[in-house]
């Protein structure tokens, strides 16, 4: 009798420790599935504001500014670039479209126009910040008020140029009589109509632009200069261009002296560097670095010839293009 008695006590205990195991584990099991109920709402939170971030994200599309596709150009570098496209007709350049997956639909019909515009962002004007005023290099130093010029260091860096349409092969527009640098993004193009865009009443500029106070240099070909033109090869009409020594653009010695002649007697330099007596520079065009040397009013072309400096900007360029 007295075992059954222990033994029923034993089984008390143990029936008593289950029991509080139990409501241990319980309570366990309860504070884990709230903590796993309180992650699952976090996490649906989450995803509701990733969700709205994105539908933000793409209703703000739309505002924002898409790149249409990379200029490449004879012009490798600012130095030695036209300031308005009008300066050099034979400085040639090509625009590869890059936001359509079929981009020669988006060129359906541009070639019944002779002329377009180009919208582009001045990409390299680094950490300059621009100014209400500035000093246009036809004034001399003078200050005219940003709206009233078309400098590059505008509050939106956007550029326009009235380019001449030479062809289109699928996706890709050439152009000629340009002014932009290699490289630079373009952002629109629209076709040049004269109905519209010319204006119907006469139209005047200050005498400033009419008659700038400096006159155009007179430019001439030292005998090394004109011996390096006749040795280059040349960019004939169909775009030939399998040897690395051959110009990308430039089709005859006509097209490469006359833009040579072009940019310099309009005097590339820049006010500061006027003032300063920078009487011999270089500017890189096609694929040649060419070297001048400026006394007077009289400019003389001194080096016509490809240099690693030029060598080294088209291998890189060329890479970039390998990459899109």
């Amino acid at each position: 009798m007295s075992l059954t008695t222990t033994t029923a006590h034993s089984l008390k205990q143990d029936i008593s420790s289950l029991r509080d195991s139990f409501n241990s584990l319980n309570k366990d099991v309860s504070k884990l599935l709230g903590e796993m109920n309180q992650s699952l709402q976090d996490a649906k939170r989450t995803i509701s504001e990733i969700c709205k971030d994105q539908t933000s994200a793409s209703e703000q599309q739309d505002d924002r500014v898409r790149i249409i596709g990379t200029f490449r150009s004879c012009f490798l570098t600012k130095n030695g670039t036209p300031r308005q496209p009008s300066i050099c007709p034979y400085a040639r350049g090509s625009l590869k479209i890059s936001c359509f997956n079929n981009p020669q639909h988006s060129l359906q019909n541009l070639h019944q126009f002779s002329h377009v515009w180009l919208l582009f962002l001045f990409h390299e004007n680094g950490k300059f910040k621009f100014k209400a005023k500035v000093s246009p290099p036809r004034l001399n130093g003078e200050k005219a008020g940003i709206f009233a010029t078309r400098s590059p260091h505008r509050p939106n860096n956007i550029g326009m140029s009235l380019v001449k349409l030479d062809s289109i092969e699928g996706g890709t527009l050439h152009v000629s009589g340009i002014d932009l640098i290699d490289g630079t993004p373009v952002i629109d193009i629209k076709p040049y109509i004269a109905e519209y865009d010319r204006p119907k009443v006469d139209s005047h500029c200050p005498p400033w632009i009419s008659n700038p106070p400096s006159k155009p240099l007179t430019v001439y070909f030292s005998t090394n200069a004109e011996q390096q033109m006749s040795t280059l090869s040349y960019s004939d009409a169909n775009c030939s261009r399998k040897r690395k020594s051959s110009m990308r653009f430039m089709q005859n010695e006509h097209e490469l002296r006359g833009s040579i002649a072009d940019i310099i007697s309009a005097d590339p330099r820049s006010v500061y560097r006027k003032k300063t007596g920078d009487l011999v520079f270089s500017f890189p065009i096609d694929a040649v670095d060419v070297k001048v040397e400026i006394k007077a009013e009289a400019v003389t072309v001194l080096d016509i010839c490809q240099t690693e400096f030029v060598h080294n900007i088209l291998k890189r360029n060329c890479k970039h293009d390998t990459k899109l």
